[in-house]
């Protein structure tokens, strides 16, 4: 008798629980239904064109769908939405929160030029610059609105990709006028329109970009045009030079009697002076 009982309270508890739940899949399916969807933060695209997009529509469950779905769905078809965040408010509305990015460079492809964002991301492909940031030693192809550009493939797009990030977080991107990697021991960044930074290898790429920042900055006046380099020492220094030399770096090659001291050695102990050199290679004041 007593076994019976246990098998008939187990019974019991099991059908309590399938009709639970079965009750919350029947109030799910009936009542929670989308009514409203509303866009936060939107621009570049109208509400209208984002809702549109989205594989969700007034009508529709409010939950048996697949959020990240949407989301990565929105972000490819939306190549300047940075980010999508879709909130669920009860009982009837989707609020769709987007950041949208900005185009930081135009990078050359097969008849024109891909836009990327200061993460890779491709926002649109255009047969001209529009008057973008350039990079130069870099090609890309194959490539949709929408897509990252994937690190870990080529040297020199990985390159790119580092110096747009370390300038977006040491807050010079806004200031960047081109980038120069034909020669990955010599990576060239037009800066402000007034200076030719010239970085040397990707070692170290933060800590230079931070401290010629600071000397812009702090030491040289707001009429100063001209190239940083480091020389072999790890010192900083100034060459006064003109707006057409510092654009032509963007492209161009350095004579040889131009060319800086080694770059590629990085100290705790530099310092900074304001010398230019002579042809003799020796310092002037």
């Amino acid at each position: 008798a007593n076994r019976r009982q246990r098998f008939f309270r187990v019974v019991g508890r099991v059908l309590f629980i399938g009709i639970l739940l079965a009750a919350a899949i029947v109030a799910l399916t009936v009542f929670f239904r989308v009514h409203t969807i509303t866009v936060e933060g939107a621009a570049r695209y109208t509400a209208e064109e984002i809702v549109a997009g989205m594989d969700v529509k007034q009508g529709d469950n409010l939950y048996l769908w697949n959020k990240v779905k949407v989301t990565d769905e929105l972000l490819q078809q939306f190549p300047y939405l940075e980010t999508v965040q879709i909130r669920r408010h009860l009982p009837d509305t989707l609020v769709v929160t987007v950041e949208e990015c900005t185009a930081a460079v135009a990078v050359p492809s097969d008849g024109g030029y891909y836009y990327l964002s200061e993460q890779g991301k491709v926002l649109e492909q255009n047969a001209a610059d529009g008057g973008l940031p350039a990079v130069t030693g870099v090609t890309l192809s194959g490539l949709t609105p929408g897509q990252m550009v994937e690190p870990g493939e080529d040297a020199y797009v990985d390159a790119m990709l580092e110096v747009l990030q370390t300038m977006d977080a040491g807050g010079m991107l806004d200031g960047l006028r081109f980038i120069n990697l034909q020669d990955l021991t010599d990576i060239r960044i037009g800066y402000d329109g007034q200076f030719d930074i010239r970085i040397g290898t990707m070692d170290g790429l933060a800590y230079r970009l931070r401290f010629a920042k600071t000397v812009i900055d702090e030491r040289l006046s707001p009429s100063d045009i001209g190239q940083l380099y480091w020389d072999s020492q790890n010192r900083l220094h100034f060459v006064p030079g003109t707006a057409e030399s510092v654009a032509a770096s963007a492209t161009g090659g350095t004579p040889a009697s131009e060319t800086p001291a080694d770059l590629s050695s990085i100290g705790s102990d530099a310092q900074t002076d304001s010398e230019t050199e002579s042809g003799d290679g020796t310092a002037e004041d």
